[in-house]
């Protein structure tokens, strides 16, 4: 934690405006590192990044167990599969799971992205910084590791366990095993390639023939070999059997406290897949150093490029950055929308009683044993080469309102407020206010503005939600808490009041609901979600007054 590369950027200074490490504190999220010793004279040491076998190893169990407990239920059975493959309790497993490591760990700084996670006051759309977290994660093309998993003393009677573990792999291969935390917030979702398989027999026949049919092995001393590598040994892994379901997958799972629980799967469950269309000039402040700064006469001013992928210091971030809608901004405004259509006014009281949108998005409380991970994970939204302009907006921005469909401004009105009951603010659609200026470039002549750069309107970005578990209500609020009606829209990111960040989600064909019943007995268990279907505005509540703040009319 002591390392510089570990302490985030913060403000100080004269009014706060010189952004630098000597103001911050260590992330709040890291990524685990070993220190590796390299041979020479002078044994120098390094930090290099891995993951702990054991963090593959419970992942791969959990999904494990969520599987059979959805087709199997919590059986004897069940358990005896568990126990045989991963272990137990004084019992030793027949798979064993290496650390996986960087293939060009040289250079891992390359990799790092940060992000600033702050939670919105609902009622007057603040971020609260008491409820600030910092994430420094590992992103991109060039963060590929390499792990081995070993199987030993496989016999005749395992072949249903082969076949439970060949799905596994490929659901590993195709993201459905996530590791790590923060995976309701986009972390962890990896896709995963079988570089290599090496299979050692003694007798060919028996269960290396159910196994791999025609291949022929061959004989180095007293083993029989099979040798694959690339897309031979991902087609030799296949499952030998299919998982029929024995149980009903039509309802989620309940714990004995009577919330929705993650130990199997049940209910609705699959993958959103949803376009955000930029309507008006949006702007969320990259996290980490000022891509831009300069000192003027008055101070130093600062200027801030839109979110990207890419490292807390200006200087190590790439020419060409990956833009993106960071998943807990995507997050926080959709659970927004869904708490006032859910109507959750009354704060949670325990882990058994509730409110509908921590229900479902997660929920963290004061005691031990009262918290619950949501039923939903955003990914991030990359944008697709995204059109981007600097901005200046003086402040303070008081007296100034849309109204009518005009902009006014009376000096000394404090910015009006749309609310819904007394718990939720959302900021109405409008068109820039004539206080925003677009500039050519960062050539800033006062400190009493903010200076940004913002993507422009018919700019895309594309994420994912995945989902799982959920209730049928629950299920047609997401809906239209994501897609919204026609003629409605979101808003997101900075300066909302003055007609900054609206934009609109739609629900790509790519969508689609999972059925168990047929997930690993069938090729074809995805069925495709039609919005239209599954929009129902009879369950939203305070839908007339949603429906007016959210309108898009103005633009």
């Amino acid at each position: 934690l002591g390392q510089p590369y570990h302490i985030e950027f913060r403000s100080g200074g004269p009014s706060h405006r010189i952004i630098s490490r000597q103001y911050g504190k260590p992330y709040d999220n890291i990524f685990m590192r070993l220190l590796t010793w390299k041979p020479s004279t002078r044994e120098h040491g390094t930090w290099e990044i891995y993951i702990p076998g054991t963090t593959i190893k419970g992942a791969f169990r959990k999904r494990a167990s969520q599987i059979l407990k959805t087709l199997w239920g919590e059986s004897p059975r069940t358990n005896q599969i568990l126990d045989h493959l991963f272990g137990a309790q004084g019992k030793r497993g027949i798979l064993f799971f290496s650390d996986a490591y960087l293939v060009d760990p040289q250079d891992p700084r390359q990799a790092w992205c940060s992000m600033d996670g702050v939670k919105m006051d609902p009622q007057t759309g603040r971020p609260q910084e008491k409820a600030k977290q910092d994430y420094l994660f590992a992103y991109g093309e060039h963060l590929v590791f390499q792990w081995r998993m070993d199987m030993q003393d496989v016999t005749a009677n395992d072949l249903e366990m082969i076949s439970l573990l060949t799905h596994l792999l490929e659901d590993f291969q195709h993201g459905d095993i996530p590791l790590g935390g923060n995976k309701s917030n986009g972390f962890g979702w990896v896709e995963a390639k079988i570089a290599e398989l090496e299979w050692l027999t003694a007798n060919p026949a028996g269960v290396s023939k159910t196994l791999f049919e025609n291949a022929v092995l061959a004989q180095e001393g007293v083993w029989h070999k099979l040798h694959l590598k690339g897309v031979e040994a991902s087609n030799a892994l296949r499952a030998t059997a299919p998982l029929i379901a024995r149980i009903s997958t039509q309802i989620p799972p309940r714990s004995k406290s009577g919330f929705i629980s993650h130990r199997s799967f049940g209910g609705y469950s699959g993958s959103l897949v949803v376009e955000a269309e930029i309507l008006t000039p949006i702007h969320i402040k990259e996290s980490g150093e000022p891509s831009a700064q300069v000192d003027i006469g008055e101070g130093r001013v600062n200027g801030w490029d839109f979110f990207s992928m890419a490292a807390p210091e200006a200087a190590a971030r790439p020419s060409v950055k990956t833009y993106a809608l960071p998943s807990r901004s995507i997050k926080g405004m959709v659970r927004h929308v869904y708490s006032v259509a859910s109507d959750s006014s009354q704060p949670s009281a325990d882990i058994s009683h509730l409110n509908p949108a921590d229900r479902l998005f997660g929920w963290v409380g004061l005691s031990p044993n009262q918290s619950i991970m949501g039923r939903l994970s955003f990914s991030f939204g990359l944008f697709d080469e995204p059109e981007l302009a600097w901005f200046s907006v003086p402040y303070p921005y008081t007296g100034w309102a849309f109204e009518h469909g005009k902009w006014g401004h009376k000096a000394g009105r404090a910015v009006p407020r749309t609310m819904i009951g007394t718990n939720w603010r959302l900021f109405q659609h409008a068109p820039l206010a004539p206080t925003v200026t677009r500039i050519s470039a960062f050539k800033p002549t006062t400190t009493q503005s903010s200076y940004f750069r913002a993507i422009l309107p018919g700019s895309t970005a594309r994420f994912t939600i995945r989902f799982w578990n959920l209730e049928e209500l629950e299920f047609q609020r997401l809906i239209w808490s994501v897609s919204l009606e026609p003629g409605l829209a979101h808003k997101l990111g900075h300066h909302r009041h003055l007609g900054f960040g609206s934009l609109r989600l739609r629900v790509l064909p790519e969508s689609f609901l999972i059925d168990w019943a047929k997930r690993y007995s069938q090729k074809e268990w995805r069925t495709p979600i039609r919005v239209e279907d599954w929009r129902k505005g009879a369950v939203i509540a305070h839908a007339p007054e949603l429906k007016k703040a959210l309108n898009v009319q103005s633009l």
